[in-house]
C-alpha cells in the first residue's frame, strides 16, 4: 500500500497537500530540463545523497515504512540464496551497510537484512513443514488402508 502508484495523474494531484504537488511539479520541470540536455552520464548517488526530494514533508516514519517496503521487495528479487551470500560477504569485510542493492538506490544496514533473512528462513520452512505434514499423512493414511484391506481378505 505504501508503494502504490497512481493511474490517474490527476487524482494523485489531489490527495497530495498543496506543496508536495509543487515539489512534485519543479521535479518534473528539472527532469524535463535535464533529458533536453545531452549530459554525460551520471555516477551512482552515494547513501548520503539519496533521498527523496519531499523528505521534509512526510513523518520519518512513513519514509522509514516506504524504504522498508521497497528493500523487501529488492532483496526478496535477489532470492534467498543470493541476499545470503553477499551478506555473509559484507560481514566479513565488516561494512555495515547492504551495497548489493545500490542500483535501486537502496542501502539497508546488515542487521535489517539479518531481519529478512531470519524472516524468509522462516516462511521457507513453514512451507516445507506444511507439505511434509501433508505426506506424512497421506503415507498414515495409505498404510491404514494397506492393514484394513490385509484384514479383510487375510
Amino acid at each position: 500500500m505504501l508503494d502504490a502508484r497512481f493511474s490517474n495523474a490527476f487524482q494523485a494531484a489531489r490527495l497530495f497537500p498543496r506543496s508536495i504537488r509543487e515539489v512534485l511539479r519543479r521535479l518534473g520541470a528539472e527532469q524535463e530540463e535535464d533529458q533536453d540536455e545531452d549530459l554525460a552520464p551520471r555516477t551512482p548517488l552515494s547513501p548520503a545523497q539519496t533521498g527523496h526530494a519531499a523528505d521534509n514533508e512526510f513523518p520519518a516514519i512513513l519514509r522509514k515504512a516506504q524504504d522498508d517496503v521497497l528493500c523487501r521487495k529488492a532483496l526478496a528479487s535477489l532470492g534467498y540464496s543470493q541476499v545470503r551470500a553477499a551478506y555473509a560477504q559484507h560481514k566479513q569485510e565488516g561494512l555495515d551497510i547492504f551495497e548489493d542493492l545500490g542500483d535501486a538506490q537502496l542501502w539497508p544496514t546488515l542487521e535489517f537484512v539479518r531481519d529478512w533473512l531470519k524472516e524468509e528462513r522462516q516462511r521457507m520452512v513453514a512451507q516445507v513443514r506444511w507439505s511434509f505434514g501433508v505426506a506424512m499423512l497421506a503415507t498414515i493414511l495409505a498404510g491404514l488402508a494397506f492393514v484394513a484391506t490385509i484384514a479383510v481378505l487375510g
